[in-house]
């Protein structure tokens, strides 16, 4: 009996069972590189007499990313759920190419005593040498960025184009010397140029861009990029420069680097930072000019009464700048077309773009079907419902607590001195003065008179200029120590004061529908939900929702007795707080008998709970992770 307990034993050491994972980084690859390297794979693992456990992969991903890979996430948790040895990948490049992402991995698998071998060594890599390539390909995406973009800047400074055309231009089919075309040129599309030209007039006379797309729709004009139009291709929006309405390329100048982009570490996403006007590089481009100056600024000027319409006149009902903020507000998708959804009728969300009717090329040119309507009310109540099973992960509030605690302590170093306001105010002026200058040798460079107004405007600078100068020379500023005031800071917003006020919170906005409390939940909200899919379900069926985000990926890793207990002890605090506030709860005997009363039902439930097999995921080709309401 011993023999054939230690012939076990050593057949069970010998034998190891491996996770292979898998990832390429753009759409421009295939998935024949996944099935190259669950290849490789397949082969170390036979060769070795492994046990090859499951594969997982994530396709068009880079590697940058963490939560937004459902592969990767899928892997973790199956190494927790079950006793694995090794984690296997081609090489650790595709595993992370980010030092925080990498160090995460490292450790939650160095937790469950699993190895990380890779099939380029052909043995087991060590620490140090997984967090050395994981910073050397970290540097080198971010070496690649920089390249990138000074080669744009070089190229625009030439008068080339250094992104993708605007529409109502073409390639230019100049060639070099050696007759090959040169890159980067561009020519007007006179078609096209054509279109702008209509666009520009329409919304001059003042029709709306919703009006002018669905116009050129119905008369079958291609869109940007051979797509249907869509009235925020037009609209654009005006201190960014986006969209037909505003690209100054038409008015005969190009303006580069007003934005610059970098990928949020919480959601994943790639957003966009407005520039220093001061970074900006203006070029011009009289030869690319489509409208004229008169026609320019009259859109210019039917713009800024329409911005007006939206800053005053607090019954119009274009007025959104007054809105208050709303608890999901820019969080809500639609399942069908990938739309926002919005509010459109009172406290009423629904999708955006089935409201305008505007064909969505990804559903073939058809308007999106999803009718599916939610109140702000219900909407908001599902989601809160979910929000403390999260807290069944404890480092939720030691997250929270930190995050409080860097905000309160920015804000407390960040309030300006009076030197530092001025030295902004001059910065101010000094790019104020540096645009008037330049308009004024553009317009003598184009052979236009010179503008009195423009004169007068750079006088008046340099007045304000020096005037700031002679008070900053003056100004003293008393000094102030800030330790005392952090180190209450980290005493206020502890993690256990922390998790109090989150569920006294999260209670008095479901239950009492508090809006101050819930304006308090959004920076809790937003750190842990990415986004909100809504989808059509039959009849007068409530709607569908799938979250996504952090609580997402951490409910995927709970069990469902897990997910059940804290959803028990959630409903019955929620409970005790009701009948505590109501006043039917006025004695400690009462409140004791109670709680009695909750652990009583709990224990009966327990054993149905554990008799359950149902998996509470779904969604698992969603990125990142997706949790149904």
């Amino acid at each position: 009996m011993s023999l054939t307990r230690n012939l076990f034993m050593y057949e069970h050491q010998m034998t190891k069972k491996v996770l292979f994972y898998a990832r390429y980084s753009t759409d421009r690859q295939n998935e024949v590189s996944i099935e190259t390297q669950t290849e490789l794979g397949k082969k170390f693992v036979a060769d070795r007499d492994w046990k090859l456990v499951a594969t997982y992969s994530d396709s068009a991903i880079s590697g940058t990313s963490f939560t937004s890979r459902p592969g990767i996430q899928q892997l973790l948790a199956h190494v927790k759920r079950e006793q694995i040895d090794v984690v296997l990948c081609v090489n650790v490049d595709r595993l992370s190419r980010d030092v925080e992402h990498t160090s995460k991995i490292l450790k939650d698998l160095n937790f469950q005593d699993c190895a990380i071998w890779t099939v380029e060594a052909g043995r087991a890599v060590t620490d140090m040498e997984l967090h050395m390539r994981s910073t050397m390909s970290h540097e080198v995406v971010e070496q690649g960025r920089t390249r990138t973009r000074e080669g744009m800047k070089t190229a625009v400074r030439k008068g080339k184009a250094s992104t993708c055309l605007a529409y109502g231009y073409k390639l230019s089919q100049q060639r070099d010397e050696l007759g090959d075309r040169i890159r980067g040129l561009r020519d007007i599309d006179p078609e096209k140029a054509e279109i702008v030209r209509r666009i520009f007039v329409l919304y001059a006379d003042g029709m709306s861009p919703r009006d002018i797309a669905q116009l050129l729709n119905k008369e079958g004009v291609p869109g940007p990029r051979g797509a249907k139009w869509r009235d925020t291709a037009i609209r654009g929006h005006v201190s960014r420069g986006t969209g037909i309405l505003n690209n100054e390329s038409y008015n005969g100048r190009t303006v580069w680097n007003r934005r610059k982009y970098r990928k949020s570490p919480q959601t994943e996403k790639r957003t966009a930072r407005a520039n220093d006007a001061s970074e900006w590089i203006f070029t011009p481009a009289p030869r690319m000019r489509i409208v004229s100056d008169e026609l320019w600024q009259r859109v210019k000027e039917r713009q800024k009464q329409v911005g007006e319409k939206f800053d005053y006149g607090q019954s119009n009902r274009l007025n959104t700048t007054h809105r208050p903020d709303y608890l999901l507000s820019g969080m809500l998708q639609c399942a069908e077309c990938g739309g926002p959804y919005a509010i459109s009728g009172k406290d009423r969300y629904s999708c955006t773009n089935r409201k305008k009717r505007l064909p969505i090329d990804d559903l073939g040119g058809e308007c999106c079907g999803n009718s599916k309507t939610i109140t702000r009310h219900e909407l908001e109540e599902r989601v809160l419902n979910c929000l403390p099973v999260a807290f069944y992960s404890l480092e939720i509030f030691d997250r929270v607590s930190k995050k409080m605690i860097a905000f309160e302590t920015g804000k407390l170093t960040a309030i300006p001195s009076r030197k530092d306001e001025i030295a902004k105010e001059l910065s101010a002026i000094a790019r104020q003065q540096k645009n008037l200058a330049q308009q004024i040798q553009e317009r003598l460079a184009e052979g236009r008179p010179r503008l009195a107004i423009l004169d007068d405007q750079l006088d008046e600078l340099e007045a304000k200029r020096e005037q700031l100068a002679r008070e900053l020379a003056t100004v003293e500023e008393p000094v102030q120590d800030f330790k005392g005031k952090i180190e209450k800071l980290k005493t206020q917003f502890n993690p256990a004061n922390i998790g109090i006020a989150i569920r006294k919170l999260i209670f008095l906005a479901r239950n009492n529908a508090d809006e101050a409390a819930k304006r308090r939940l959004m920076p809790i909200v937003r750190d842990l939900i990415q986004t909100v899919v809504i989808g059509k379900t039959p009849g007068h069926q409530p709607a569908s929702l799938q979250v996504h985000g952090d609580i997402a990926n951490i409910m995927a890793s709970m069990d469902v007795i897990d997910v059940l207990q804290q959803q028990f002890f959630t409903a019955a605090q929620n409970d005790l707080m009701t009948r505590m506030t109501s006043g039917e709860i006025d004695t400690e005997a009462k409140k004791n008998k109670l709680i009695e009363a909750y652990m009583d039902e709990m224990s009966r439930k327990l054993p149905e709970w554990e008799n359950l097999q149902v998996s509470v995921v779904a969604g698992a080709g969603f990125e990142p992770a997706a949790f149904r309401l």
